[in-house]
This record gives C-alpha cells, sequence and structure tokens, in this order.
C-alpha cells in the first residue's frame, strides 16, 4: 500500500504555477493584482463546486443503481414466477447495466472525493 501518492498536474500543481507564472509578469497597477487574486478565487471555488457536484452525483447514482439492482434480483430471481418471460429478460438485462451504474457512480465519487482533498485506498 503506497501512503504518499503524488500525482503530476493535480488541481492544486495548476493553481500554484497559474500563481508563478502571474507574479513573473510586472505589476502596471494595483488593481491589477486584485483582479488575478480574484480569478484564482473563481478557479478555486469552480472547482470545488464541480467536485462537490461531482459526489453528489456519484453518490446519488450508486444510490438509485443499488435500488434498482435489488429490484431486478428480485424480479429476475425472487419472485420469478410471478412475472413474465419478458419481465425477467429485462430484469437480467438490467442486472448488467445496474453493476455498470454502481461503477461509474464509484468512479464520480472517488474523483469528488480526490478533488476535495480527501485520502483513498
Amino acid at each position: 500500500m503506497i501512503a504518499n501518492q503524488t500525482m503530476p498536474y493535480t488541481h492544486e500543481d495548476l493553481v500554484e504555477e497559474l500563481t508563478h507564472l502571474q507574479s513573473n509578469k510586472p505589476m502596471l497597477v494595483s488593481s491589477s493584482f486584485a483582479v488575478e487574486n480574484r480569478t484564482l478565487q473563481q478557479i478555486s471555488t469552480a472547482s470545488n463546486t464541480f467536485y462537490s457536484h461531482a459526489l453528489t452525483g456519484g453518490n446519488g447514482t450508486m444510490f438509485i443503481a443499488v435500488i434498482g439492482l435489488l429490484l431486478c434480483i428480485l424480479v429476475g430471481y425472487s419472485y420469478a414466477d410471478s412475472f413474465s418471460l419478458w419481465a425477467q429478460v429485462a430484469s437480467h438485462i438490467g442486472l448488467i447495466l445496474f453493476a455498470t451504474a454502481i461503477k461509474i457512480g464509484y468512479v464520480m465519487r472517488c474523483v469528488g472525493l480526490d478533488g476535495m482533498g480527501h485520502m483513498q485506498l
């Protein structure tokens, strides 16, 4: 297990590089410094909003997919005698689709957590 893992070009690295590049520019007026700081804050706020939306979307996708997966298991296996053949076929296809949706939701959740600075195993 790797305890400390660094990735090239994370959000923090890009913001630091942008700050460094902007600090090497000659300052013409003091108001441009305030504009540059506001731009960096807007970038940070926009990315935090994106990551929080990714986390929320991932959690929601996983929740809906788990409910759908459980319903497909009930229709396809537990109460198969109560449903038509077409419903059972649809439930077996749904098993594949909802399992895929769980994986996509998990990846979205990982992207959101990583962007917000949480360590993951």
